[in-house]
């Protein structure tokens, strides 16, 4: 795999490794060596939209989980290693200033790592924001494993 040029813009499609309907953030913000931004434009069109509400508030969960992978997929592009799905072990103090993000809105989740183990874990301050009000904010744990494939079948191994 390439290591890509330092100042690389980076589509979000390549970043993330989910399926059509799935990848649920707009674009890459901006990054540095310990966060990533990323954009949401909340529009009918959006998943998980409802009609004359917008998106409940609990799918920013998920914007910020995005964030963290589009944040991952950077750190390990630039190592020249292939993007990987990661895990959310856990999220911690979730809190929504609004129950809905509203039609027309562009939201910008941001992933800052707080820690990161040797074994993959790490720890993320997150939030959302539309403009300059914050919108909601949690503390997100992470795990990246090397190969989630070997992972994942290291622990199916471990229960037969």
């Amino acid at each position: 795999m390439k290591t890509p040029e330092p100042g690389h813009v980076y589509a979000i499609a390549e970043l993330l490794p989910h399926g059509p309907g799935f990848l649920l953030l707009d674009a890459l913000l901006d990054y540095g060596a310990d966060h990533a931004s990323c954009t949401v434009h909340v529009t009918p069109r959006t998943r998980f939209f409802e009609a004359g509400r917008g998106v409940p508030a609990w799918v920013g969960v998920e914007y910020m989980a995005q964030a963290i992978g589009a944040y991952a997929g950077i750190v390990r592009l630039q190592s020249g290693l292939g993007v990987e799905i990661g895990l959310l072990l856990g999220t911690r103090r979730y809190r929504s200033a609004v129950p809905y993000f509203a039609d027309g809105s562009t939201l910008v989740a941001r992933a800052e790592q707080l820690v990161r183990d040797a074994s993959g874990v790490a720890a993320f301050a997150c939030t959302l924001s539309d403009g300059d009000r914050e919108l909601a904010r949690a503390e997100i744990k992470a795990y990246q494993p090397d190969d989630i494939h070997d992972y994942l079948q290291a622990l199916t191994e471990d229960r037969a």
